[in-house]
């Protein structure tokens, strides 16, 4: 986590049990210039550790080092290349109203989105201010054209959700074959998945790819594009979790593990 000096912050180091802690405590620390260890012990009761209601019951050190000139700089690009290297990318195939719920919530779950369209009405930036990118393709007249515009292997999620069946099988022909992505979602009935991927490179004719996630989206009762976003984010981050969604209640081991 960063603090700067006006106290906002960029990323965090617990759910929020100790952030308001650390922004107190480098108020101090950016006006000594001396590092410190702050330690915290939350094995008491909730009110027992500072009055902050933690009661995650464990210990933590947390390393509070002052930046300024050129090591600033240089945490700021280490935090830069670590995000490159491990944030979740994932590729928006179609610019209709209900992908902009999409695009938000993945952004702000901290997953760098591209958006793809064939419509100069729908590829803007305006429209997805989130988006990391947005590109105007047609795909169904130049089908090499996503392979020639994007790195289609930094990606590891992909939705098909252009409401319109040559465009939906464009997408899925041109992103069926890449082997990083491990979510190919498509929006609408199974069946009609089906019939979209008769031809294509890679598939299996009697039953979907591995990979491909048709209906999408969690089984979450959702009917508004705000909560279908949700139910499509959530099998997204799932799948790439290598977890089978079912509430946290129901299970009997620790809710984190090493993957």
């Amino acid at each position: 986590m960063v603090v700067r000096a006006d106290g906002s912050t960029v990323g965090a180091v617990s759910g929020g049990c100790l952030e308001a802690d650390i922004v107190a405590r480098a108020a101090e620390l950016l006006v000594s210039d001396t590092p410190e260890l702050a330690h915290y012990d939350t094995r008491g009761s909730d009110d027992d550790v500072l009055g902050l209601g933690l009661g995650c019951r464990g210990v933590l050190d947390v390393q509070l080092n002052p930046l300024s000139g050129d090591a600033l700089n240089d945490a700021i690009a280490e935090l830069a290349a670590l995000r490159e290297r491990t944030a979740v990318r994932l590729l928006v195939c179609g610019g209709g109203t209900d992908a902009i719920p999409v695009v938000r919530l993945a952004s702000e779950v901290g997953w760098l989105v591209t958006v793809v369209d064939h419509r100069p009405s729908f590829a803007t930036t305006s429209r997805f201010r989130d988006a990391e990118r947005v590109l105007r393709l047609d795909v169904a007249r130049e089908p090499d054209a996503l392979a020639e515009s994007l790195a289609l292997e930094r990606f590891s999620a992909a939705i098909s959700m252009a409401h319109a069946a040559t465009h939906d099988r464009a997408y899925l022909h041109a992103l069926l074959g890449v082997p990083t992505l491990r979510y190919l979602g498509v929006l609408g009935p199974r069946r009609r998945t089906m019939e979209l991927l008769d031809g294509a490179p890679h598939a299996v004719p009697a039953d979907l790819p591995a990979n491909v996630y048709a209906p999408i989206g969690l089984d979450l009762g959702a009917e508004t594009p705000e909560e279908i976003a949700l139910a499509i984010v959530s099998e997204i981050a799932a799948v790439l979790g290598g977890r089978t969604a079912v509430s946290l209640r129901e299970r009997r081991g620790p809710i984190h593990w090493n993957r």
